[in-house]
């Protein structure tokens, strides 16, 4: 899959376009326009960490 088109989605989103050169999928996905201010920053300030 290969990223083809960002535009606005809704608050705090934007629309993803994604289509697969072989087959001709496409597939269409909301993600957040800004990770760092969504819920991924609960999950990278986790307890889980890389061994030392």
């Amino acid at each position: 899959m290969k990223l083809e088109d960002v535009s606005p989605g809704p608050k705090g989103f934007e629309s993803r376009l994604f289509e697969c050169s072989k087959c001709d999928h496409a597939e269409t996905r909301a993600v957040p326009s800004d990770p760092i201010k969504s819920n991924a920053v609960r999950w990278l300030a986790g307890e889980l960490k890389a061994p030392e």
